[in-house]
């Protein structure tokens, strides 16, 4: 039938884009079994680690909600992630030197900040790279929610990763204002290594300081301390714990939708196997997490020397 005199035809509205990734592999790429597992994601997380912001398609002329930005940015996210519990929880075994050597390790490396062209910098390039990811992962993240999940009821799940990833925004501006800027910072003594790393002192755990009396000693932001005044506070624990639980319940979610995308690449045979090491390490993630938190509010703190 043809069109009707006097009607405009209807068009139908368009949908996001759509990915351009090709499907991923069929059957197990070749390595069966749980080895190939662990090959195929680590070999496609590095991938996505070296395309995290500037390879996504969402920077086109205008603002695109393609999947890749949320994906690239995760796989970045959650490396930093591991590093970061990795360092807290070695501090808190450890003592306040190698929490408060941790931290100056950051601070020594600000002049990266601006690619080295900003004189004190307050941030480094590891930290301005990071918050280009966390920017990108959640400006995508929140595109694709209102132009997917918005018109669907809360019963339906789809609100899940968005009011989740919405209270993590929260916590983390409440954890950089707690220690990364916090106006109640006290300051103390060490001794840094001359190469970033304490490497003799590797084998026994002591990675951020050195014991050796000839290394000048240097002046350094006490997060030890910090830490000590933020989880003695029982309000505190309960509310970083909480908090701690939502980003564990977004990484599961996440993680299950990630593993099967094409971006990932991971062969179909793999992605249940693959599905439950993301969830593995999640879980050690948080587990690590709760155990700084409620480790400082239980054990008896160690006295730190503070200077002006």
């Amino acid at each position: 039938m043809g069109a009707v005199s006097g009607v405009e035809p209807s068009q139908a509205k368009p949908g996001p884009p759509l990915d351009d990734d090709k499907p991923a592999p069929e059957g197990n790429g070749g390595i069966p079994g749980i080895l190939g597992a662990i090959i195929f994601l680590a070999f496609n997380v590095v991938l996505m680690l070296l395309r995290t912001i500037f390879f996504t398609g969402n920077l086109v002329f205008k603002f695109e909600n393609n999947r890749n930005g949320t994906i690239r940015s995760a796989c970045f996210l959650l490396t930093f992630t591991i590093v970061h519990v990795a360092g807290n929880f070695v501090g808190m075994i450890k003592g306040p030197n190698e929490a408060n050597g941790e931290g100056y390790f950051f601070d020594r490396i600000a002049w990266t900040g601006g690619l080295g062209l900003v004189k004190d910098s307050p941030l480094s390039i590891v930290e301005e790279y990071l918050a280009l990811a966390l920017l990108l992962h959640v400006s995508v993240a929140l595109k694709r929610s209102w132009d997917i999940s918005i018109n669907y009821c809360l019963n339906t799940g789809r609100w899940n990763m968005l009011l989740s990833g919405l209270t993590i925004l929260f916590f983390l501006t409440v954890h950089l204002a707690d220690i990364r800027f916090s106006s109640q910072m006290k300051y103390t003594m060490l001794r840094p290594p001359p190469y970033f790393v304490a490497w003799p002192g590797v084998l026994e755990g002591r990675v951020f300081y050195e014991t050796d009396p000839s290394i000048p000693l240097q002046r350094v932001r006490d997060l030890y301390t910090r830490e000590v005044e933020l989880f003695k506070d029982l309000g505190t624990c309960f509310l970083y714990t909480a908090c701690i639980v939502v980003f564990w319940c977004h990484m599961l979610i996440g993680w299950k939708k990630l593993v099967p995308a094409d971006a990932l690449q991971i062969p179909k045979d793999h992605v249940k196997n693959v599905t439950y090491l993301g969830w593995i390490a999640a879980t050690a993630i948080v587990s690590m997490y709760l155990s700084v938190v409620w480790y400082t509010y239980y054990a008896p703190p160690i006295k730190v020397e503070n200077v002006p």
